[in-house]
């Protein structure tokens, strides 16, 4: 056997070793799941000073002292963060100022989540940093002194602004409801109805002709309206909208007025709606379906 074979066969075995030493450690330190079972109604999270309060308001959860609708998907990703912890091990123990300035528990640092139900804490999370491989955080749980390491990046879960958690969402309709919609824009209006049967997109009377599936595809764009950002209560919108959008889907009206200011590259677009009293900002694309040049639904 040469010397090569060797010396490679000596590194598989020690390769061999350290694998079996790690493999029994796991199998002495497995992970711990530490699972919450409570109907969560309340979270509060509190931040270098700052504090963010989720509420749970029948199926929707609101934020702030303004109950703003929140966005779904944040929260349900801050209940399974706390509802659902895994721990990978103790690695020191609060108390010493070094020590939890080192792990970011400390109170300039830390984020502290508590969770409620019905008016009873239920579960305190004392989040500090992110380890340094970016996937697991330091953690104290309920109170404890134990810094533990758990699973995820749980900075960037807990760590949100009122805007942050705010949804987006203005409304959102199924589409086969909507059953007319006027639009007036540059002195001019464009005015659509569902009839027939099958029911179809027509002009109303005295209206030019449509293309009845280029009709179609407009009002289903309308459909849904999402948000860029919300607006200051202040924010003074320009004195001239540039078009005014009704839309009727079952007896229910909504009104979407949308204001532009400069043009070009530096567009920016701005809206009211009748189904909330919050002014908002819009993308260049949501905007644009309020803004439909008539031409491109006249019969070819």
């Amino acid at each position: 056997m040469t010397k090569r074979k060797i010396i490679l066969l000596c590194a598989c075995g020690v390769l061999l070793c350290i694998y079996i030493v790690q493999l029994a450690v796991a199998l002495r330190s497995p992970i711990k799941n530490k699972t919450l079972n409570a109907e969560l109604d309340k979270i509060t999270i509190e931040h270098a000073g700052d504090a963010l309060t989720l509420t749970k308001s029948g199926d929707d959860w609101l934020v702030g002292e303004h109950k703003y609708l929140a966005n779904t998907h944040a929260v349900n990703a801050i209940v399974t963060a706390i509802k659902e912890v895994r721990i990978f091990g103790a690695v020191d123990k609060a108390g010493n100022e070094a020590v939890d300035e080192r792990y970011e528990i400390n109170a300039e640092s830390a984020i502290v989540v508590t969770a409620y139900e019905q008016g009873s804490a239920k579960r305190t999370l004392i989040v500090g940093k992110t380890s340094a491989t970016g996937a697991q955080s330091y953690m104290l749980l309920d109170g404890g002194k134990d810094i533990y390491l758990v699973s995820g990046r749980l900075r960037d879960t807990f760590d949100k602004s009122i805007d942050d958690m705010r949804s987006k969402s203005v409304y959102s309709l199924d589409a086969s409801a909507l059953s007319s919609i006027a639009q007036t824009m540059d002195g001019e209006t464009i005015a659509i109805k569902k009839s027939g049967e099958p029911a179809s997109w027509q002009a109303t009377e005295g209206a030019p002709t449509v293309d009845s599936e280029k009709a179609a595809s407009w009002a289903s764009s309308l459909a849904v309206l999402n948000v860029n950002a919300w607006l200051e209560d202040d924010f003074m919108l320009p004195p001239v909208p540039v078009s005014v959008t009704v839309i009727n889907a079952e007896d229910r009206l909504i009104t979407v007025t949308v204001y532009t200011l400069d043009d070009g590259d530096e567009a920016r677009y701005y809206g009211t709606c009748s189904e909330t009293p919050y002014k908002f900002e819009l993308s260049q694309y949501a905007a644009g379906k309020f803004m439909q040049a008539s031409a491109d639904l006249y019969r070819e």
